[in-house]
Protein backbone atom coordinates (compact mmCIF):
# COMPACT_ATOMS: atom_id res chain seq x y z
CA UNK A 1 0.00 0.00 0.00
CA UNK A 2 1.28 3.81 -0.94
CA UNK A 3 2.19 5.94 2.09
CA UNK A 4 -0.97 8.05 1.14
CA UNK A 5 -3.12 5.14 1.61
CA UNK A 6 -1.53 4.25 4.90
CA UNK A 7 -2.23 7.91 5.86
CA UNK A 8 -5.86 7.92 4.90
CA UNK A 9 -6.33 4.13 6.73
CA UNK A 10 -4.94 6.62 9.71
CA UNK A 11 -7.24 9.02 9.81
CA UNK A 12 -10.03 6.39 8.70
CA UNK A 13 -9.42 4.95 11.61
CA UNK A 14 -9.21 8.21 14.43
CA UNK A 15 -12.51 9.07 12.86
CA UNK A 16 -14.03 5.66 13.56
CA UNK A 17 -12.95 5.59 16.70
CA UNK A 18 -14.35 9.13 18.03
CA UNK A 19 -17.80 8.06 16.31
CA UNK A 20 -17.96 4.85 17.57
CA UNK A 21 -16.67 5.38 20.74
CA UNK A 22 -19.88 5.19 22.76
CA UNK A 23 -21.05 2.57 21.31
CA UNK A 24 -17.86 0.02 23.17
CA UNK A 25 -16.64 2.24 25.61
CA UNK A 26 -18.45 -0.45 28.31
CA UNK A 27 -17.02 -3.29 26.91
CA UNK A 28 -13.67 -4.54 28.69
CA UNK A 29 -12.29 -6.03 25.54
CA UNK A 30 -12.82 -3.23 22.90
CA UNK A 31 -10.93 -1.99 19.70
CA UNK A 32 -8.59 0.62 20.44
CA UNK A 33 -8.56 2.67 16.77
CA UNK A 34 -6.84 5.79 18.27
CA UNK A 35 -4.03 3.56 19.05
CA UNK A 36 -4.08 1.94 15.71
CA UNK A 37 -4.71 5.36 13.68
CA UNK A 38 -1.45 6.46 15.86
CA UNK A 39 0.59 3.98 15.39
CA UNK A 40 -0.10 3.47 11.16
CA UNK A 41 0.86 6.63 11.44
CA UNK A 42 4.14 6.58 13.50
CA UNK A 43 5.06 3.83 11.14
CA UNK A 44 5.60 6.44 8.24
CA UNK A 45 7.26 9.28 10.22
CA UNK A 46 10.50 9.62 12.16
CA UNK A 47 10.43 9.47 15.90
CA UNK A 48 10.47 13.26 16.46
CA UNK A 49 7.20 14.01 14.64
CA UNK A 50 5.82 10.60 15.32
CA UNK A 51 6.30 11.78 18.91
CA UNK A 52 4.48 15.16 17.98
CA UNK A 53 2.04 13.47 16.41
CA UNK A 54 1.23 11.46 19.51
CA UNK A 55 1.17 14.52 21.55
CA UNK A 56 -1.44 15.96 19.24
CA UNK A 57 -3.58 12.05 19.32
CA UNK A 58 -3.13 12.06 23.42
CA UNK A 59 -4.55 15.10 24.10
CA UNK A 60 -7.90 14.71 21.99
CA UNK A 61 -7.84 11.06 23.56
CA UNK A 62 -7.87 12.86 26.92
CA UNK A 63 -10.24 15.38 25.59
CA UNK A 64 -12.99 12.71 25.03
CA UNK A 65 -12.27 10.25 27.96
CA UNK A 66 -11.60 13.68 30.64
CA UNK A 67 -8.85 11.89 31.74
CA UNK A 68 -5.57 13.70 32.88
CA UNK A 69 -4.96 15.80 30.05
CA UNK A 70 -0.69 15.55 30.56
CA UNK A 71 -0.48 12.12 31.52
CA UNK A 72 -2.24 10.38 28.69
CA UNK A 73 -0.58 13.12 26.07
CA UNK A 74 2.53 12.21 27.45
CA UNK A 75 2.18 8.24 26.81
CA UNK A 76 0.84 8.74 23.31
CA UNK A 77 3.99 10.58 22.24
CA UNK A 78 6.05 8.14 23.69
CA UNK A 79 4.68 5.34 22.10
CA UNK A 80 4.54 7.32 18.41
CA UNK A 81 8.14 8.25 19.47
CA UNK A 82 8.83 4.40 20.20
CA UNK A 83 7.12 3.29 17.35
CA UNK A 84 9.17 5.49 14.58
CA UNK A 85 12.24 4.75 16.57
CA UNK A 86 12.01 0.93 16.34
CA UNK A 87 10.81 1.24 12.79
CA UNK A 88 14.02 3.30 11.82
CA UNK A 89 16.17 1.02 13.83
CA UNK A 90 15.17 -2.34 12.38
CA UNK A 91 14.05 -0.42 9.09
CA UNK A 92 11.11 -2.60 8.54
CA UNK A 93 8.83 -0.89 5.93
CA UNK A 94 7.45 -4.22 4.91
CA UNK A 95 3.11 -4.91 4.84
CA UNK A 96 3.87 -8.04 7.15
CA UNK A 97 5.91 -6.10 9.93
CA UNK A 98 2.68 -3.42 10.53
CA UNK A 99 0.77 -5.86 12.25
CA UNK A 100 2.98 -6.64 14.58
CA UNK A 101 4.06 -3.34 15.48
CA UNK A 102 -0.11 -2.41 15.87
CA UNK A 103 -0.54 -5.01 18.10
CA UNK A 104 2.64 -4.38 20.65
CA UNK A 105 1.88 -1.10 20.34
CA UNK A 106 -1.72 -1.09 21.05
CA UNK A 107 -0.70 -3.38 24.17
CA UNK A 108 2.03 -1.70 25.34
CA UNK A 109 -0.01 1.65 25.37
CA UNK A 110 -2.90 0.10 26.76
CA UNK A 111 -0.88 -1.28 29.48
CA UNK A 112 0.83 1.62 30.34
CA UNK A 113 -2.86 3.97 30.15
CA UNK A 114 -4.28 1.52 32.55
CA UNK A 115 -1.49 1.20 34.88
CA UNK A 116 -0.03 5.09 35.32
CA UNK A 117 -3.89 6.68 34.29
CA UNK A 118 -6.45 3.91 35.59
CA UNK A 119 -5.42 2.90 38.74
CA UNK A 120 -4.89 -0.19 40.00
CA UNK A 121 -5.57 -3.63 38.23
CA UNK A 122 -5.34 -7.14 38.28
CA UNK A 123 -2.54 -9.00 36.10
CA UNK A 124 -5.98 -10.71 34.02
CA UNK A 125 -7.15 -7.28 33.11
CA UNK A 126 -3.72 -6.20 32.53
CA UNK A 127 -2.67 -9.31 30.26
CA UNK A 128 -5.99 -10.77 29.01
CA UNK A 129 -8.14 -7.82 28.14
CA UNK A 130 -4.90 -5.51 27.17
CA UNK A 131 -4.18 -8.38 24.40
CA UNK A 132 -8.01 -9.24 23.65
CA UNK A 133 -8.08 -5.54 22.66
CA UNK A 134 -4.95 -5.34 20.79
CA UNK A 135 -5.82 -8.39 18.88
CA UNK A 136 -9.23 -7.03 17.85
CA UNK A 137 -7.64 -3.45 16.82
CA UNK A 138 -4.94 -4.90 14.93
CA UNK A 139 -7.72 -7.36 13.34
CA UNK A 140 -9.60 -3.71 12.76
CA UNK A 141 -6.76 -2.02 11.23
CA UNK A 142 -5.90 -5.39 8.57
CA UNK A 143 -9.36 -4.76 7.76
CA UNK A 144 -9.15 -1.18 7.13
CA UNK A 145 -6.21 -1.38 5.07
CA UNK A 146 -7.42 -4.24 2.77
CA UNK A 147 -10.55 -2.54 2.00
CA UNK A 148 -8.78 1.00 1.28
CA UNK A 149 -6.41 -1.06 -0.73
CA UNK A 150 -8.94 -2.59 -2.54
CA UNK A 151 -11.26 0.40 -3.28
CA UNK A 152 -8.16 2.00 -4.87
CA UNK A 153 -7.25 0.06 -7.33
Amino acid sequence: MSPAGKWFVAGLLLVLHFTLHPLWSRWPIAPDLVAGGLILSSLQLRWGRAAGFGCVIGLMEASISLGPMGLTMLLFSLTGALVGWVRGLIYSDSDYATPVFVFFGTWLLRFAVTVFVGGDSSAGVLLVHGAGSAALTTAVCWAAAKLVSAVTR
